[in-house]
C-alpha cells in the first residue's frame, strides 16, 4: 500500500516560503485579483500560553515572526508554476485577515512583507483593532533612490530592512555604501533598521563597516532535504531556486561573532524542511528570532512547537553557544 502523505506534509513540501522575492524577478505573472468567496469566519481562540519575546531597537517582538510570502504568492516552488496562483487563490483578502487575527491571538506580534506588494489586508487588520507590527522590506526605487523607505514610514512600518537581493546587488556592483545610507535614513526616521541577506558576505561587510543596524535578517537552513544543493553548488541563492543558505556552518560560525539580534529566515527551505527539524536547528545554532510563512491552519501547531523548542534552547541543558540578543530569555543565560 502506498504511504499516505498528511495534509501538513504535502503542503509544506510544496508551498511554504518565508521571505519575499518579487514575482517580476522570477519571470512569473502576478495572479489576477480574486473576489473572496463568502465564508463563515473561523473562531479565533487565544493561546493558553504566551509566545516568548525579545527586543530589537528597543521594541518587543515575538520570537516567531510571520512571513508574508504565502500572502504575496511567492512560492519558490521550483518548476511547479501553478503554485503561486494556488496560494493567492487560497489566501483571499478575507482569509488573510482571518490569518492575521489567528496569528495575533496565538501571540505572534509581527509580520514581514515587501513594501511594494499589496498590504491592504494588514492595514484593514489595524483598522479593525489589530496590533500586528510590520517589518518592511525595501529596495532602491527605479531611479536608484530611497522612496520605498519613505513609503514604509508613511504606511506604518515598525521596522524596515534592506531586502537581501538588493543588498547583494549593491555589494556585487561596488555600491555597498548605499546600504549604509539606507540604514542611516531608516534610523533618521525613528524606525528599527536592519539588513537582509541570502549571501553571508553582506553581513560580513556590514560588520566591517560597523553599520548601526538594529538587526540582521539572514537565511539559515540545513541541507537535509531532497533538493538541497549538491557538492560544488555554492550560489547564495540556489541556481535552481532550491537553496538560500549555501554554507550553513559558515553562517553559524560568523553569526557567533555578531552582537546584534538575528532574524533567521528561509528556515524551512521554502517548505522542504519540516518545522520540527527547522525550529530547533535555527534556535540551537544562534538565531534570536525565526521568520516563518504559515497558512492559517498551521499557525497554532507552529506556535506550540516554537514554545517547546525555545524552552529547550533556553534551559540549563541547552547546547546553544551564541548568547541571546535582545531581552534576556525567561530561563537560561541571556545575552
Amino acid at each position: 500500500m502506498a504511504k499516505q502523505i498528511s495534509r501538513r506534509g504535502f503542503v509544506t513540501s510544496s508551498l511554504l516560503a518565508s521571505a519575499a522575492v518579487p514575482l517580476a524577478l522570477r519571470g512569473e505573472p502576478s495572479p489576477a485579483p480574486q473576489t473572496p468567496a463568502p465564508s463563515a469566519k473561523a473562531a479565533v481562540r487565544p493561546a493558553p500560553e504566551t509566545l516568548p519575546t525579545g527586543k530589537m531597537g528597543g521594541q518587543e517582538f515575538s520570537r516567531v515572526i510571520m512571513g508574508g510570502n504565502l500572502f504575496g504568492g511567492w512560492s519558490h516552488s521550483r518548476e511547479l508554476a501553478y503554485v503561486s496562483n494556488l496560494m493567492r487563490r487560497y489566501n483571499t483578502d478575507a482569509k488573510i485577515r482571518e490569518t492575521l487575527e489567528l496569528a495575533e491571538a496565538q501571540g505572534i506580534t509581527a509580520i514581514n512583507t515587501y513594501v511594494m506588494q499589496e498590504n491592504a489586508q494588514l492595514f484593514d487588520h489595524w483598522k479593525g483593532g489589530g496590533k500586528m507590527k510590520w517589518f518592511v522590506q525595501v529596495r532602491l526605487d527605479a531611479n536608484g533612490g530611497y522612496s520605498q523607505i519613505q513609503k514604509a514610514v508613511d504606511e506604518g512600518a515598525a521596522g524596515i530592512h534592506v531586502n537581501g537581493d538588493a543588498a547583494e546587488g549593491m555589494l556585487n556592483e561596488g555600491k555597498f555604501e548605499k546600504v549604509g545610507e539606507m540604514v542611516e535614513l531608516i534610523k533618521s526616521k525613528k524606525r528599527i533598521a536592519g539588513v537582509g541577506a541570502h549571501d553571508l558576505r553582506v553581513i560580513v561587510e556590514c560588520e566591517k563597516a560597523k553599520l548601526d543596524v538594529d538587526f540582521y535578517q539572514k537565511t539559515f537552513h540545513s541541507h537535509e532535504y531532497f533538493t538541497a544543493p549538491r557538492p560544488g553548488e555554492k550560489d547564495a541563492v540556489g541556481a535552481h531556486d532550491n537553496s538560500w543558505c549555501s554554507d550553513p556552518q559558515a553562517v553559524i560560525d560568523f553569526m557567533a561573532t555578531v552582537k546584534k539580534p538575528w532574524i533567521a529566515f528561509k528556515i524551512l527551505a521554502a517548505g522542504a524542511i519540516p518545522p520540527r527539524a527547522a525550529f530547533p536547528y535555527a534556535f540551537n545554532n544562534g538565531a534570536d528570532f525565526i521568520l516563518v510563512g504559515m497558512f492559517d491552519w498551521q499557525i497554532e501547531e507552529d506556535v506550540k512547537l516554537a514554545r517547546r523548542v525555545y524552552a529547550a534552547a533556553t534551559s540549563p541543558d541547552s547546547k546553544r553557544t551564541r548568547p541571546w540578543y535582545g531581552a534576556a530569555p525567561v530561563t537560561g543565560a541571556g545575552g
